[in-house]
């Protein structure tokens, strides 16, 4: 579901001129500006020549078709619930992508927020991230639900969020059918029964179900845990991106509308992103953008018993997005904070040592 979002801003662009009006009525779009409380200069977001933060969720409600697993009809899960988080950021010069996963299980505070009766929530301290969507969307409200949790990473990270997406279990899987698939490989054999999950080792090309079983695998497989969960979907973004760009999605016209045709009518953005001609700006401006400009990882946490909390690196992060710093400049593939350069080597000394070995 998490790359659902990245195949429109990397993909949309060449389809919207020759299917304009019917993208356009695909799109629900929610303006949610009454639920953000913001001043009135801070309502134009994605403006050229600025940085872009947006986020993408991943809903696991259980109704109509996203229902998958007939848990929602059973009344096993009710109500708006996330089921993943990832802060997207497009650089100023739109150069690159970067994507940082936050910890469902990740204890913050949770302002209070709007609900669309116009009454306001009750702050919550040390509460479950995951649950400011279910605090916001307690009237099934996706507007508010987005919203709320926009607040709570506002107030974590002290950066502008200009939107968001929200993507359910249903269309993730049409979208990735669109695609054709995503080819992945693996060491080994992967199985999780709760999640329908059970692939063979070696490469294969997923489709819809697999992916989508590979997305919300957690038991059985690595050390069983939220963390190792985001880093095998953070390979699937990757994956998804190298498999359509080597297809040549974009002058395959038709295999473009279908998959641009399945994602507009799948998912539910901010009211500007969900305007055809701000999709199509941002998607154009990006085109150059190849998997090698993105940089994926995960917020920097401490254990906390069952839950994590915000760890004292992830303050390098937030200020490296709010000033549009490169995030491989500080952090490693891992996420892990890089060493500083040790400043006795000056150039003639690291000249010398590099010729030693």
């Amino acid at each position: 579901m998490i790359s659902m979002l990245l195949a429109i801003v990397l993909f949309v662009a060449s389809a919207i001129y020759f299917a304009y009006t019917r993208l356009d009525s695909n799109i629900q779009s929610q303006d949610i500006d009454i639920y953000l409380d913001r001043e009135s200069e801070e309502l134009e977001p994605y403006k050229p020549g600025e940085d872009v933060n947006f986020l993408i969720l991943g809903s696991d409600v259980r109704a109509g078709e996203a229902d998958i697993d007939g848990a929602g009809q059973s009344g096993d899960v009710v109500g708006m619930r996330s089921d993943t988080t990832m802060l997207a950021h497009i650089s100023a010069d739109r150069s690159r992508v970067e994507i940082i996963s936050i910890p469902r299980d990740t204890l913050v505070d949770i302002p209070s927020c709007r609900l669309p009766d116009g009454t306001w929530t009750s702050p919550k301290s040390q509460a479950i991230f995951n649950s400011a969507f279910s605090i916001g969307g307690q009237t099934n409200d996706v507007g508010a639900a987005a919203a709320c949790t926009i607040r709570t990473v506002e107030d974590m990270t002290g950066l502008f969020i200009d939107g968001f997406v929200v993507v359910d279990f249903a269309s993730f899987q049409q979208f990735v059918d669109a695609l054709g698939g995503v080819e992945m490989c693996f060491e080994e054999d992967l199985a999780d029964s709760m999640a329908g999950l059970n692939v063979a080792a070696g490469c294969q090309t997923l489709d819809g179900e697999q992916a989508l079983a590979f997305a919300r695998a957690r038991k059985g497989i690595g050390d069983g845990s939220d963390i190792g969960r985001m880093q095998r979907q953070q390979d699937l973004v990757l994956a998804i991106a190298e498999d359509a760009l080597s297809r040549n999605i974009l002058t395959d016209l038709p295999a473009l509308y279908r998959l641009v045709d399945a994602v507009s009518q799948s998912i539910v953005t901010d009211a500007q992103l969900g305007n055809i001609d701000t999709l199509a700006s941002l998607a154009n401006s990006i085109r150059g953008v190849s998997t090698d400009d993105m940089f994926l990882m995960t917020m920097p946490w401490d254990p906390a018993g069952a839950r994590v909390l915000p760890a004292a690196e992830g303050e390098l992060l937030w200020e490296a997005l709010l000033d549009d710093v490169p995030l491989n400049t500080i952090f490693d593939e891992d996420g892990e904070v890089k060493p500083p350069e040790d400043p006795s080597a000056t150039p003639s000394t690291a000249d010398e040592t590099q010729e030693a070995e």
